[in-house]
């Protein structure tokens, strides 16, 4: 995708040219790492490239921002952004001489391979080991590759995450085997429906509805079962409940248009669950009552801390991270549940999810430092265990039933919670920040 250049100054251009400060048309320098060696029309083809890779593949608004202007301010280039969930607007040169691009991007899904493999080619640029243009080449490769892993491993890791997620909401062995089976089957509609892009904006609906029958099913086959953990399992991977807490962290770094947006967004994705749901339970109940679920299973921390093992391994495969970086998701999501679970005891739920992201943040950011990768590789999983989606759902599917009193307060809860998280990665990135925004 080309960016689209704004003329709207076009007039001004000229005049701009002869206006711009001396260094800016000073011989190119010999020097690799002199920034007044960069030919400013490659730079920006550069940035710009940067961006729409970066936004394409997840990465939030403040972050980004943050990164592209350390990068412009590297090459020699005053510019300003503006990032929203499906466009990036730069702006080059003096306000009233300049000229803007706009990069129009469709919301991707993370891809944290890439967002390393950007990081590290960025880091090489800033260094002055790798000149724009060479970037470039290098970004569009990264841009091109397919993702690691393909339709069948997420088919698998939806199931293999659906399964985790039944114990972590007190199912036993017969909802942890339904809940697995039911995300094997929501995976494989998942991936066949967003083959075709016209029906991809329903997959939310259909997905929660079929999840919801085959629960029902399986629970009239196999005997008692709860069906709302099944089918919340089910769809564990289609929460937006990280998509949440990016907005409210976007929000909060007063990148409110993106913030704005992107909860906008989660909202609606939350409501199509919703509304799935309550399709297929009313469907369900035309045939005879279902047994009694039985009661929730009271597992203990070290079993639930296994329950986190392959639920990490799955959000590994579903956030298409590195085989490499496995071992530091792997820690991460487990010091993150613990201090989560630890900080319930103590405090609470709500103050419990501010230590986990807060502890979780600081293990993040010194990876980051120490390794000097992106914080993100480690933190966007750990989060993705820790945020409230669950709640949230509930609250809307009681609200559908009409129980306006149990769906608003599992909804005020969720925010309560989602809050906590936020404040809890914003503390840890004033107390220890990452060596650079990402």
């Amino acid at each position: 995708m080309r960016p689209i250049v704004d003329h709207a100054r076009g007039s001004r251009l000229a005049a701009a040219h002869h206006a711009r400060p001396m260094f800016l048309d000073a011989p190119a320098s010999t020097d690799p790492t002199d920034p007044l060696s960069v030919d400013r029309n490659h730079a920006e083809a550069f940035i710009l490239t940067l961006a729409e890779a970066m936004h394409a593949h997840g990465v939030a608004a403040h972050r980004m921002e943050g990164l592209l202007t350390l990068v412009a301010a590297r090459l020699g280039i005053e510019a300003r952004f503006y990032s929203t969930p499906t466009a990036v607007l730069a702006s080059f040169g003096a306000l009233a001489e300049g000229h803007t691009c706009l990069v129009r991007v469709q919301p991707g899904a993370i891809n944290l391979e890439k967002v390393s493999l950007l990081y590290e080619i960025t880091v090489r640029v800033i260094r002055g080991e790798l000149g724009p243009d060479a970037g470039r080449t290098e970004l569009d490769a990264v841009i091109r590759a397919q993702a690691r892993y393909g339709p069948p491993w997420a088919i698998l890791a939806s199931a293999v995450f659906s399964a985790a997620a039944a114990m972590l909401f007190g199912g036993g062995l017969r909802e942890i085997v339904a809940s697995g089976a039911v995300g094997l089957l929501v995976g494989g509609i998942v991936q066949a429906m967003r083959r075709i892009s016209a029906r991809s904006a329903v997959v939310e609906p259909v997905v929660a509805a079929v999840a919801a029958i085959a629960a029902a099913l399986i629970a009239r086959a196999t005997g008692p079962l709860s069906t709302l953990v099944v089918t919340l399992a089910g769809v564990v991977m289609l929460l937006p409940g990280l998509g949440i807490t990016i907005a409210m962290t976007e929000l909060a770094t007063r990148n409110l248009a993106s913030g704005t947006a992107r909860f906008s967004g989660a909202l609606v994705q939350l409501a199509g669950l919703g509304f799935g749901v309550a399709f297929g339970t009313a469907l369900i109940r035309l045939l005879p009552a279902l047994p009694p679920p039985p009661p929730p299973t009271a597992w203990s921390f070290l079993e639930l801390t296994c329950a986190i093992i392959p639920a990490a391994f799955a959000v590994s495969t579903y956030l298409q991270t590195r085989p490499r970086d496995l071992k530091w998701i792997l820690g991460a999501c487990l010091l993150g549940f613990a201090s989560t679970r630890l900080g319930g005891v103590l405090f609470g739920p709500e103050l419990g999810a501010f230590l986990g992201a807060l502890v979780l943040g600081l293990a993040s950011n010194t990876l980051a430092r120490t390794l000097d990768r992106p914080a993100s590789v480690a933190l966007v999983p750990g989060l993705l265990l820790l945020v409230p989606g669950s709640l949230g759902f509930r609250g809307v599917v009681s609200m559908l039933e009409n129980d306006m009193a149990s769906g608003a307060e599992a909804t005020f809860k969720a925010g309560l919670i989602s809050i906590s998280l936020v404040a809890g990665v914003l503390f840890a990135n004033l107390w220890l920040p990452p060596r650079r925004s990402l």
